[in-house]
């Protein structure tokens, strides 16, 4: 490997056009959320907030007293869709993004206040963005147009993967902008 990078200059790369506003990219990991406001092409706020999907999963373990991997597959199965025999481990999985969710939405307040310019657009990005149910209840939080991210769209992918690649896409932010940055000989 002889090229590094900061995991938020790969996923900006993959991940956004040429917006001028401010865009909020929340790349929710297994252990922790990573956000950066970007204005101007410009990363003007980066926060780590000390929880992600792994929580959900831990929660849900402890909660029902069930192997982790077992509990792994009740909330990528669940999510945060309150159904029925489901519900309890919606409202679990929903303890961890609520949380989440209240810290970003601090971070995107101080922004605000700080430049006077409002968050245009939150990029969701990382394993933890293809929550069942999260791109509803984060656009319910926000004033703001969430969309999950989509870093194959800058590449040339045969018709028939294109659909697989936009639900998987959000898990591959950083490994398709750092592929990017190589293919374009950026040093």
């Amino acid at each position: 490997v002889d090229t590094f990078e900061i995991e938020a200059w790969s996923s900006i790369r993959s991940t956004f056009g040429h917006e001028i506003s401010a865009v909020m990219l929340m790349d929710i990991g297994a252990s922790k959320t990573k956000l950066s406001i970007v204005y101007h092409g410009i990363i003007r706020s980066f926060h780590i907030i000390g929880r992600g999907s792994y929580d959900m999963t831990r929660g849900i373990a402890q909660s029902l007293n069930i192997p982790f991997t077992r509990a792994d597959e009740l909330k990528r199965a669940t999510g945060l869709l309150t159904e029925g025999d489901n519900k309890n481990i919606s409202d679990i999985n929903r303890l961890s993004i609520d949380f989440i969710l209240a810290e970003a939405n601090s971070v995107v307040l101080s922004f605000e206040k700080r430049y006077n310019k409002p968050i245009s657009k939150i990029i969701l990005s990382g394993g933890g963005a293809l929550t069942k149910g999260l791109l509803e209840v984060a656009t319910n939080n926000f004033k703001s147009e969430v969309v999950l991210a989509d870093p194959f769209d800058k590449t040339e992918v045969p018709t028939f993967l294109t659909n697989v690649l936009k639900e998987i896409g959000p898990e591959f932010a950083v490994a398709t902008g750092l592929a990017l940055r190589k293919l374009k000989g950026v040093a």
